[in-house]
């Protein structure tokens, strides 16, 4: 009988010990993004893996350069090993080059991970600006309306125009309007919409 009783303590000694493990254990973390290195038109890609699910959701803040931080972003996760990629690439008008970090935490799990954002002269245009132009293309668009258009372009520094000075005159060529809808329907790329722009404006042929 003491025997029986001694058995049963132990038992339940070592039942408390695991449940008391178990009861602190949190799941491990671990990110990665898809590159070491973006570029401007790139989508961002975080690979998330954890050990076990406990949450539908993983949080992160993605801080720059200058140490200005995010909001903090919920991210979905319904497995053991998630690609989660962003909508939109990066833009300059959203994003300066450097040097990026992302915290991510995940029930008491961190982890953190760097990637760096640099500017090869590659051309991405916005995607509000190809919706303005399509708007624009179902009415009769003005010389004055693609000028607007252009010189956002340039003040937002994605298009690069030397000595560029606004003009009170405009002029679009008829045939690069042309142009103008084949790049609004993806027929042509953004950098070489972009350079062709460029390259119009310094030989004077658009004038805004």
């Amino acid at each position: 009988m003491k025997w029986s009783r001694h058995i049963l303590i132990f038992a339940m000694i070592g039942a408390l010990v695991l449940g008391t493990q178990y009861s602190f254990a949190v799941p491990s973390l671990v990110i990665s993004t898809s590159k070491h290195v973006y570029e401007y038109g790139d989508l961002l890609s975080i690979n998330v893996q954890v050990s076990e699910l406990v949450s539908n959701s993983i949080t992160i803040h993605i801080t720059d350069s200058s140490n200005k931080t995010s909001a903090p972003i919920n991210l979905p996760i319904y497995k053991l090993n998630n690609t989660i990629t962003s909508p939109f690439p990066f833009y300059k008008t959203t994003f300066n080059p450097g040097t990026y970090r992302i915290d991510a935490k995940y029930s008491n799990s961190t982890a953190s991970v760097s990637f760096d954002l640099i500017d090869t002269g590659k051309i991405v245009i916005p995607i509000e600006f190809k919706s303005l132009v399509k708007t624009l293309e179902q009415g009769s668009p003005t010389d004055k309306m693609y000028a607007g258009v252009i010189r956002e372009l340039i003040n937002n520094n994605i298009l690069n125009v030397p000595n560029y000075n606004p003009t009170n005159q405009t002029y679009v060529p008829q045939w690069f309007k042309n142009n103008v809808k084949w790049w609004s329907n993806d027929s042509i790329s953004d950098n070489e919409f972009g350079m062709s722009i460029e390259y119009l404006i310094q030989k004077g042929i658009i004038q805004v």
